[in-house]
């Protein structure tokens, strides 16, 4: 996503979220759109997946369940699930 989709939508938690998916999984922030997943982003192995559960829980203080963790398949449902749990993602 370009830093002008992300100013576009004014979310400070949406930066946040892109921010702390490209630190775990050590790619550019800019390649973290709505559609990327482990499908498109080689680094979002299954250990990169545990590490982003645990990242995202400790960066928004929410806890997920195994059904949680597991329906994080792309950026777009891991907004989703944060908004689900009242951050504004």
């Amino acid at each position: 996503m370009s830093s002008d989709a992300r100013s576009a939508t004014g979310s400070r938690a949406e930066d946040r979220l892109c921010r702390t998916m490209a630190a775990v999984l050590g790619v550019d922030a800019d390649c973290l759109g709505d559609d990327a997943s482990p499908e498109t982003i080689a680094e979002w192995d299954s250990m990169g997946h545990l590490n982003l559960v645990m990242a995202v829980e400790s960066e928004f203080g929410v806890s997920l369940s195994a059904e949680d963790a597991l329906g994080m398949r792309n950026v777009a449902a891991i907004r989703r699930l944060l908004r689900g749990r009242g951050v504004q993602a």
